[in-house]
């Protein structure tokens, strides 16, 4: 029997079980696909969450951007930055190396198994996938926002708004190849963007309430037009962005959820892959903490809700200030560009939510000649 088991090799998934490996727990993570795997992503990943990854990340890192771009609907501004505030990775080889990296610190990932039900005795899980029974004593789900490990824990779901993005092979020029673009001229509830990836440029478009706009299909291909002239046809993927509207449990008994199955991603830059690892370290922490002490995973709520949650949920709150208006707020954003570096800032580590709504409302008060009823 293990000590743990998570379901899913993803980013937090992976980093779950380098953790707890690392400080002797028996790991297995049971894979539903073969690594490497094709995984739909911008693979762009914040300056803050650096201190979060081994630190042979640098290795794999295609472009660090220190220009961005901003646009609305009356032109656009760039930002630069004295460092980089994102790294841009291939998340094909990102995951598969976070995975070698869990084995080489002595957890057994299997892959190509599917989980397909498990269930808690009160003392051990038994977990049932397409290769046969597991059992261990505590269990982690990281098998992303349509996995099943929230169904059979009992746990809520997120709310999924959608991605669509593709891959267009490009010979960038050298100031190209450090800026990122992001454009919210006609997108409501979302932006479209183009990120460097070293010699080829992830162009996407998401919304965190897809159902209301458009087909994403048709606005993805319109801005595939402007961004890039003359470009052909691409193939087209999708994936589902994975948020909540406010917290509730993600732990029960000797489980709990990590990452997109937890549906931690930042609700206003649809951000996943900090919260992904993020939530593994907490995790990692709790499970370390209740195998000494043979006790449960409910320390997990409380401590999500104090250190992550905290920092999401001012970022929701940025999100529906910030895209019911987006057409107003991005020509506001360009007259102010303040707001964009303080936005830089949080990418950084070095700014949060809550100071950036506090700089957005005085800057508005002030233009507007009100006084804020905060005291």
């Amino acid at each position: 029997m293990d000590d743990v088991i998570i379901i899913g090799a993803g980013p937090a998934g992976s980093t779950a079980a380098r953790l707890l490996s690392q400080r002797g727990k028996h790991v297995r993570v049971l894979e539903k696909s073969a690594f490497p795997r094709k995984k739909p992503c911008g693979g762009a990943i914040t300056s803050r969450a650096l201190p979060l990854l081994p630190q042979s990340f640098q290795n794999h890192v295609l472009s660090a951007p220190v220009f961005w771009t901003f646009r609305g609907r009356k032109g656009a501004r760039t930002i630069p930055t004295s460092r980089p505030f994102c790294y841009t990775v291939d998340r094909t080889n990102f995951d598969a190396w976070l995975a070698v990296e869990a084995e080489r610190s002595g957890a057994k990932i299997v892959f190509g198994t599917t989980v397909t039900a498990f269930a808690f005795d009160g003392e051990e899980y038994l977990v049932k996938t397409s290769q046969g029974y597991y059992r261990s004593r505590y269990l982690i789900g990281a098998d992303g926002a349509k996995g099943i490990s929230a169904k059979y824990f009992g746990l809520s779901r997120a709310h999924n708004g959608a991605a669509l993005e593709t891959e267009i092979p490009l010979a960038l020029a050298k100031d190209d190849m450090n800026r990122v673009e992001i454009d919210v001229s006609r997108y409501p509830w979302g932006y479209a963007w183009v990120i460097p990836h070293g010699s080829t440029a992830n162009i996407g478009i998401g919304s965190f309430k897809a159902g209301k706009l458009p087909s994403l299909k048709h606005l993805l291909q319109d801005y595939m037009k402007r961004a890039v002239p003359g470009l052909g046809t691409a193939p087209i993927l999708a994936h589902p962005l994975p948020y909540r509207t406010h917290f509730s449990p993600l732990a029960i008994h000797h489980g709990l959820l990590i990452g997109d199955a937890a549906g931690l991603m930042d609700g206003f830059s649809a951000e996943g892959i900090y919260s992904a690892l993020y939530s593994a370290h907490v995790a990692a922490e709790v499970i370390n903490a209740a195998c000494e002490n043979k006790t449960s995973t409910d320390p997990y709520n409380t401590l999500i809700r104090e250190r992550l949650w905290s920092q999401l949920k001012p970022a929701l709150k940025m999100s529906r200030l910030f895209y019911p208006l987006a057409g107003f707020w991005a020509d506001w954003f360009l007259k102010h560009t303040q707001l964009l570096e303080e936005y830089l800032a949080l990418t950084q580590g070095d700014s949060t939510y809550d100071r950036l709504l506090a700089k957005t409302q005085n800057t508005l008060l002030s233009q507007l000649h009100f006084r804020s009823l905060a005291r």
